[in-house]
């Protein structure tokens, strides 16, 4: 049971020293562009919140 174990662990550490890690300029990009489509996203929802709540005080008044 053991042995089983201590396998697992050693198999699991030679799969994450195989795994092709990005470099910091690629985690830097990644990360510019959620933020950015992130922004985006929030400017296009505030947008179609503020047109449909016109639309509704004008259907309701």
């Amino acid at each position: 049971m053991i042995g089983k174990i201590i396998n697992y662990f050693r198999e699991a550490r030679a799969e994450l020293a195989r795994v092709n890690w990005p470099s910091r300029d690629e985690i830097i990009q990644s990360t510019e562009a959620v933020l950015l489509f992130t922004l985006f996203s929030m400017i296009v929802l505030w947008v179609y919140d503020v047109v449909f709540g016109l639309l509704m005080k004008r259907i309701l008044q």
